[in-house]
């Protein structure tokens, strides 16, 4: 190890699952300050990506989360979270690169990264007032997570939806809170009602996505709205041509890109790929199934071959795409009914102070990095 360049070790580390990297920065100051660093967080997220590799499977039933190693997928493990539960379920309002942030019934919202056992608990936040005095219901109120790129910065949407019974009308209030600033903030109220009470909006290239409706009508088409999280504006998604006829519709991710999953008037479901995020005709259909009413896409197969479905809230699939045919997946402890999430094990750090750095805080770093990279190191055994 001490003749290799400092390139080849980075890019070893970066291969290695986070309990492994966890111990190796125990070995030598270097490689403490190598693994501590935003640029290496980034380039593991981006290795993992890239070998579809240390992946875990999230199970929530109630007040219980469980997890599976996708890499070694043996039994589930219940897993510890960082909130009281009451008794209650535990929510999950959205994941992005190893982040999980969950609720509970105290509406406790947590920033957790479960892969490094550290959490951030988000300050508390009231209701809305309600412009309009002829809108008297509280509707859905959904959440997101996402990534900020431009400024290296977590963002927790909050959509609070309110509707007025006699005209139909609806107001969609939404903040915004910032992991870098720690603080909650209104952002452009969302011009569309929620069509799901219970769906958490999906990150995808800086964006999240949920699927909504224009007006409260029974005969309204669904839609999928996404909101910009740096620019903080909203764009709707366009869809493919054949999906005017059809009636319910859910997101999901897969290598990074957008999914839609389709349900047709006969109950075939089908399963859409957006290759080009944004480009209507690069939409693909990667999967056709019959008989099955709730499906949910989680992942890839290593090798790309096939595909990790959750069906029904109780079971789990793979789906050979070059076959078409359907095997199902079995694993010890796992809950009889359950809400399946696939979260990558991250070194993302919830220390906002982390993610402040002043200028001259962020040139020492990056002439530390650079002074390790161009010299390299020896160690003494």
């Amino acid at each position: 190890m001490a003749y290799l360049p400092a390139e080849v070790i980075t890019d070893i580390l970066a291969r290695l699952p986070v309990k492994y990297l966890l111990c190796l920065r125990c070995v030598c100051k270097p490689w403490r300050s190598l693994i501590d660093s935003l640029d290496f967080t980034h380039f593991h997220i981006k290795k993992s990506a890239e070998t579809k590799s240390h992946l875990r499977l999230i199970l929530r039933k109630g007040f219980q989360l469980f997890t599976v190693d996708l890499d070694n997928p043996n039994d589930a493990v219940e897993m510890p979270h960082p909130l009281m539960c009451y008794s209650h379920e535990i929510k999950i309002l959205g994941l992005c690169n190893g982040l999980l942030c969950i609720c509970n019934v105290a509406e406790d919202i947590a920033l957790w990264n479960p892969s490094i056992k550290t959490h951030r608990l988000l300050p508390f936040l009231t209701s809305e007032r309600v412009r309009d005095p002829s809108i008297t219901l509280r509707g859905p109120r959904v959440y997101g997570l996402g990534y900020d790129a431009a400024l290296d910065d977590y963002k927790l949407v909050r959509v609070s939806q309110y509707i007025g019974l006699n005209n139909l009308s609806f107001e969609s209030q939404v903040k915004i809170y910032s992991l870098r600033t720690n603080e909650w903030k209104g952002i452009e109220d969302m011009p569309y009602a929620l069509r799901y009470t219970k769906k958490m909006g999906v990150h995808v290239n800086g964006f999240l996505h949920w699927v909504v409706l224009r007006k409260l009508e029974m005969d309204e088409n669904e839609l999928v709205v996404a909101l910009d999280i740096v620019a903080e504006c909203y764009k709707e998604v366009p869809l493919p041509e054949s999906f005017n006829n059809l009636f319910l519709l859910d997101l999901g991710v897969l290598d990074g890109c957008l999914c839609i999953v389709a349900v047709q008037e006969d109950m075939d479901v089908e399963v859409w790929i957006m290759r080009d995020y944004g480009v209507k005709e690069s939409w693909t259909k990667l999967v056709n199934l019959k008989s099955y009413k709730l499906v949910r896409p989680l992942t890839y197969s290593k090798n790309g071959g096939d595909v990790l479905f959750e069906t029904n809230h109780d079971k789990l699939f793979m789906y050979n795409l070059k076959s078409q045919s359907v095997k199902d997946v079995n694993i010890c402890g796992v809950p009889d009914s359950f809400e399946a999430l696939v979260c990558l094990s991250s070194l993302v750090s919830v220390n906002a102070s982390s993610r402040s750095l002043n200028q001259e805080s962020i040139e020492n770093r990056d002439r530390m990095r650079d002074n390790f990279l161009s010299e390299g190191f020896k160690l003494v055994l």
